[in-house]
């Protein structure tokens, strides 16, 4: 799979348990949002620019920093 960012797809994070566990870390009960399935195929990053996703948004620095990290 590759090194996971903010600028990985969002599916390619969930298919990780450690990219799960990230998401999980800042933003709990995300994976199992079924809304998640529906956009897949963006990026996190585009994901976070959504307003629908302002929370998050505001820990981009760390959810990237730990992405990265999970997949050395």
């Amino acid at each position: 799979m590759g090194k996971l960012s903010l600028d990985s797809k969002v599916r390619d994070i969930l298919r990780s348990e450690e990219g799960r566990a990230v998401l999980e870390k800042y933003i709990p009960g995300s994976t199992k949002d079924p809304r998640m399935k529906l956009v897949g195929a963006l990026t996190y990053r585009k994901l976070l620019s959504y307003p629908e996703s302002a929370e998050a948004a505001k820990f981009a620095e760390e959810i990237d920093r730990d992405l990265k990290e999970c997949s050395k």
